[in-house]
């Protein structure tokens, strides 16, 4: 995927580590690269702007979310993020409006159902933030499955 895969591997355990200022860094010296695809971009672009948000920079943030849209519109992490956002910001029917366009375009991103529960329960929208709840623990244990069984297969 990309040309230096330790450089790319090093910004990720960075922003694993909650390392955001090197994440950061290392993510914007990728996004300079001319030869990117755009696939490569809106996933650079997701991720440097997680480690803005660890930062503190906001703006910065919800600029490279929207930057990874404008690329792929139905890209469900840079649509998780701004509903994030959103959230952080008291803007519970705007998160929730994002979080149920990133169910829409990936029906299996968990965390979009998580944030979506937790977004209904603010908005008092107690049955549907259980359902929502549930139905992302559905796709965790089926995703936590289907990696146990891909390492106890024979090879």
């Amino acid at each position: 995927m990309f040309r230096d895969q330790e450089r790319f591997a090093c910004a990720l355990r960075a922003l694993d580590r909650r390392d955001y200022g090197l994440a950061e860094s290392a993510l914007s010296q990728h996004l300079a690269a001319e030869s990117l695809r755009d696939d490569e971009r809106v996933f650079l672009l997701n991720k440097r702007g997680v480690a803005r948000i660890g930062l503190e920079r906001r703006e910065l943030a919800r600029t490279d979310f929207e930057a990874a849209l404008e690329l792929a519109p139905a890209y469900a992490p840079a649509l998780t993020n701004l509903g994030n956002l959103a959230f952080d910001e008291g803007r519970i029917d705007a998160a929730i409006a994002r979080y149920e366009s990133a169910i829409a375009a990936d029906g299996d991103y968990a965390i979009a159902f998580l944030n979506l529960g937790a977004a209904y329960k603010r908005a008092g929208r107690i049955a549907e933030a259980v359902r929502a709840l549930r139905h992302a623990q559905r796709l965790e244990l089926r995703a936590s499955s289907a990696t146990v069984w891909r390492r106890a297969r024979p090879r």
